[in-house]
C-alpha cells in the first residue's frame, strides 16, 4: 500500500542494483566471554536490488532486498566450545551411544567448558536484508552529478551461519598452549572417559585438523538495526551510475543463545550501482 501511494505522486521512479563489498565486524554484546571477544573484520560481499522513488527536487525513498555478508575472523591462540568438540563426538557414535557414553561426554564439557587452540577461524553470517530508506539529495549546479544521503531501519533474515576453522593443532586447556585439556583432567576424569572411548586420549593430547561448521541453528533467525549512506551519482538521460559508502548497525545480538557470549554484527561497506528512469 505505501509503494502504492508513492508511486503515484511520485515525480520519477528508478529500478537499479548494486554489488560491493563489506567490511564487517562481531561486537562483543551484553554477555561476554573467551568466545564472543577479540573478533576482528572480515571481507564480505554485498548486492541488491531497490525501487527510488522522487517526491520532489530533494527527497525520495528507497526500498530494496539486499544480500549482506557479516561475520567477523580470528586468528592463533584462541578459545573453542567444548560443547560442540563433545557433541561430534556423540555424533560419530549415531544411535549406539550409551548411557555411560554420555556420561562421560558430560564430564569432558563440566571439566573444561572451553578449550584453546591454534587455527584461523571465520564466523560467516548470510542475510537478506530488508531497508527502507529517506533520500535527501542535491544537484552539483546544473551539472548533471548529484550527491546524497539516506538513512533508515532494516529488517534482516538469516539464510546461514557457519564456522570455517583452517589449521592444525593441539587442544589446549588455555591459551597459554602450555597443557594440552588431556593433560588437565583429574586422574578419575581421565580413567572414566577412557574406559568409554578408547582414543579419546589420542583425540584430546594430538595435533587434530579442523574444518567447517554449520551453526545456523545456534543464531537467531532476524536482526533490526539502522543503516546509513551518502552517495555520488551521475544522471545521463534516464541512467543513472552512482558510488555510495555507509555503515549498518544491528540492534540484537546474532546468538539464540548467551550461555557462550554474545556479538552483535555491523558493516561498512562501499557500494557501486546502476539504475534506470522509468518516467
Amino acid at each position: 500500500m505505501v509503494l502504492t501511494t508513492c508511486t503515484l505522486s511520485a515525480q520519477d521512479v528508478k529500478l537499479g542494483i548494486k554489488g560491493g563489498f563489506n567490511l564487517t565486524s562481531m561486537m562483543s554484546g551484553d554477555v561476554t566471554t573467551p568466545l564472543s571477544e577479540d573478533y576482528k573484520s572480515r571481507l564480505a560481499g554485498g548486492a541488491a536490488i531497490f525501487t527510488e522513488l522522487q517526491l520532489n527536487q530533494t527527497v525520495s525513498l528507497r526500498f530494496g532486498v539486499e544480500y549482506s555478508g557479516m561475520g567477523g575472523k580470528k586468528d592463533g591462540m584462541q578459545a573453542m566450545p567444548t560443547q560442540r568438540l563433545v557433541t561430534e563426538i556423540g555424533y560419530s557414535l549415531g544411535m549406539g551411544i550409551t548411557e555411560q557414553q554420555l556420561a562421560a561426554l558430560g564430564a569432558i564439557a563440566m571439566s573444561a567448558p572451553y578449550y584453546y587452540a591454534n587455527v584461523e577461524n571465520t564466523t560467516i553470517l548470510d542475510y537478506v536484508t530488508i531497508p527502507i530508506l529517506a533520500q535527501v539529495g542535491k544537484d552539483i549546479g546544473d551539472t548533471p552529478w548529484r550527491v546524497y544521503v539516506n538513512a533508515g531501519p532494516f529488517v534482516s533474515l538469516l539464510l546461514s551461519g557457519k564456522q570455517v576453522t583452517k589449521g592444525t593443532s593441539k587442544l589446549f586447556f588455555d591459551n597459554s598452549g602450555t597443557n594440552t585439556l588431556w593433560e588437565v583432567f583429574p586422574d578419575e576424569v581421565k580413567f572414566f572417559v577412557a574406559s568409554q572411548f578408547p582414543d579419546i586420549e589420542k583425540m584430546l593430547n594430538e595435533p587434530v585438523s579442523f574444518g567447517e561448521t554449520n551453526t545456523t541453528g545456534e543464531m537467531k533467525s532476524a536482526n533490526f538495526g539502522v543503516i546509513a549512506n551518502i552517495g555520488l551519482r551521475y544522471q545521463h538521460n534516464r541512467h543513472c551510475f552512482f558510488v555510495e559508502g555507509g555503515g549498518n548497525y544491528g540492534f540484537f545480538t546474532v546468538q539464540d543463545d548467551s550461555a557462550n557470549g554474545t556479538n552483535r554484527v555491523g558493516a561498512v561497506s562501499v557500494m557501486f550501482g546502476y539504475a534506470f528512469s522509468l518516467f
